[in-house]
């Protein structure tokens, strides 16, 4: 009996195929590489390989703790504390963080396309590339400086519809704008803040199929002095409605649900959290980790209010997606 188990069990085994002469007459050859990889041998032609291992795009690194990388990313943590934690070197994880970029990149556009849409609420969140735009000194990269995050939040689903990285000047909200109108179809409301570059911008790209306001916060100016005025917000004392095209219901004029979103995003990445060395120091890495955090808002991350992913209650997908999902996208 035993004899016949050992039997079926050596027969259950996958044979391995020689790249070379595709005889299955291969053997076990000792281990390579620090990764301690099995080598093979043919017992017909002689030659050895490895089996075959998953890769992501060009990496070596294993899918899982590419998932690990990404899922601590997405987290809060640091490129460096993610290198400290890992052991993986810090130019492996921003490569990582490219690929998964340009993945998640193919995805959105493969996705958010013929969206359909009740109320929308735009804002944009402020960041900075390599310093401060007051710091900035003469041969200074063009791309450094102060940069904003433009998005778009259906109020319903809690999905990110669009969204744009660049300056907060006129080109950027056209820019933004014009991607929006690409991917909404039919009428909707649309609400901003007061930033007046958003005006012309929809007249060109919406027009008549929005119904569009701006929401004008009113500030009062803190009374503190000395050293504890630094970091001293400001308090909104009342805002006023202003109504540009269409009739948009006033009971909806609002960005709450936006600015929450803001918190997640400073929350969820380091590079966007306010008094730290962690910053973005190249544009490309900003771009590729927005493209990142919004995929994963969208398809990966659970609702606490909806308590399905946005994706779902819009019904672009049915389950919640994992980390790896993303990474094989294309």
């Amino acid at each position: 009996m035993i004899v016949t188990a050992f039997s079926a069990e050596i027969k259950r085994r996958k044979a391995m195929t020689c790249v070379r002469c595709q005889h299955q007459t291969c053997k076990r050859f000792g281990y390579f590489g620090k990764r301690r990889v099995q080598r093979w041998r043919c017992n017909s032609c002689r030659g050895t390989f490895c089996e075959p291992a998953p890769k992501i795009g060009t990496h070596y690194t294993a899918p899982d703790t590419a998932a690990k990388v990404l899922t601590l990313m997405l987290e809060g943590m640091s490129v460096r504390a993610i290198s400290r934690v890992t052991g993986l070197h810090k130019n492996t994880i921003l490569s990582l963080l490219e690929t998964a970029g340009a993945n998640c990149h193919r995805l959105w556009d493969r996705h958010m396309r013929g969206l359909r849409t009740q109320f929308v609420q735009a804002d944009e969140i402020w960041t900075f590339c390599g310093c401060h735009e007051r710091r900035l000194k003469p041969g200074a990269p063009a791309e450094w400086g102060d940069q904003y995050v433009w998005f778009a939040l259906d109020s319903v689903t809690k999905m990110v519809l669009s969204y744009h990285i660049g300056r907060r000047e006129g080109a950027g909200a056209q820019a933004f704008i014009k991607d929006l109108s690409e991917r909404v179809d039919g009428r909707f409301q649309l609400t901003t803040d007061g930033l007046r570059w958003y005006v012309p911008a929809v007249d060109e790209h919406l027009g008549g199929n929005c119904d569009y306001s701006q929401l004008i916060k009113l500030y009062s100016s803190h009374d503190i002095t000395g050293p504890e005025w630094y970091g001293a917000a400001s308090r909104v004392t009342g805002t006023i409605p202003r109504i540009h095209n269409g009739r948009p219901d006033p009971r909806y004029i609002s960005t709450s649900h936006i600015e929450r979103s803001n918190l997640t995003l400073r929350m969820q990445l380091r590079r966007f959290t306010r008094l730290t060395n962690a910053h973005s120091r190249k544009l490309e890495n900003l771009q590729h980790a927005v493209t990142l955090y919004m995929a994963w808002y969208n398809f990966c991350r659970v609702h606490a209010t909806l308590r399905v992913t946005p994706a779902m209650e819009a019904g672009l997908t049915d389950h919640v997606w994992m980390i790896a999902e993303l990474l094989g996208a294309n």
